[in-house]
């Protein structure tokens, strides 16, 4: 049955996905090309449009899959989702893994275009031999950091993205329950609005909590250390590394909030 909702929830958002990528695509592109003339003023303004594709793409794709889960489960259209003869978790997670997927594509794609914009706009930045700069600056990574280093870092970062996505999931559905349905859309927005200011604090507590940082280690290459933030906050000291305490709590919180959304879903559903 997921796999069925899965295709569903393909063949449905397809034509507004494929618009977006579409979009940014071309306008990373035209930035690109128009930058790589090196034309004063001309050039210029390529290399602000292709920092605005790359830079925006992501939170477009996901500010958008989020309007789609709150329009497609809450909104008018959301009558015939929660009437389907299937539990309302198969159906969030559905929409979820879904989502998770496009997000995927999306990061994807985005270091595509990110390329695509170096190359673009190396020149109009003073770079005479992008490829030449871009194989330096990745042997000078590989260098300072190991490559399960650098892998544990990718990682954190797709959790990241896939962890707001579970916060934008949350906020439609909590906001959407019967004590603030008749809001419309300003519930999700007051919900994620209340949860990004609890984040702040939770993500500030790991990070005190957990003394850990990534850093230059006694080898010279980035190892984690131990580095206490509370006290160099406290004698307002400069902490030359970064902090590793917040990782623990994006999994955790994000379980927590998928459990959540999971609750609301069989058990407090409010399209009234």
């Amino acid at each position: 049955m997921v796999g069925t909702l899965i295709k569903h929830e393909f063949l449905r958002t397809r034509r507004w996905l494929g618009v977006v990528f579409g979009i940014v695509t071309l306008v990373t592109l035209v930035g690109a090309l128009t930058a790589w003339t090196g034309w004063p003023l001309i050039s210029q303004l390529g290399v602000g449009l292709s920092f605005i594709g790359v830079g925006a793409f992501l939170m477009i794709v996901q500010v958008g899959l989020a309007w789609d889960y709150w329009r497609s489960s809450y909104s008018k259209t959301g009558y015939f989702t929660q009437s389907l003869p299937v539990k309302g978790a198969t159906i969030y997670w559905s929409k979820l893994l879904w989502g998770c997927a496009v997000t995927m594509a999306a990061i994807v794609w985005n270091l595509v275009l990110a390329l695509v914009a170096y190359l673009g706009t190396a020149g109009s930045l003073g770079v005479a031999d992008p490829l030449r700069q871009l194989r330096e600056t990745l042997g000078l990574i590989f260098d300072v950091a190991s490559p399960l280093t650098v892998l544990g870092i990718a990682v954190g970062i797709v959790i990241l993205f896939l962890g707001g996505l579970a916060q934008y999931y949350f906020a439609a559905s909590i906001g959407s329950e019967s004590r603030m349905n008749r809001l419309g859309i300003g519930g999700p927005v007051l919900v994620w609005l209340g949860l990004y200011m609890v984040m702040q604090v939770l993500l500030f507590l790991g990070i005190i909590a957990v003394p850990v940082a990534l850093g230059i280690g006694p080898d010279g290459g980035l190892a984690v250390v131990s580095m206490n933030f509370l006290e160099a906050m406290v004698h307002n000291q400069n902490a030359d590394a970064m902090p590793l305490g917040f990782v623990p709590v994006l999994p955790l919180v994000t379980a927590a909030l998928i459990w959540r959304t999971v609750v609301s879903w069989n058990a407090k559903v409010s399209l009234a």
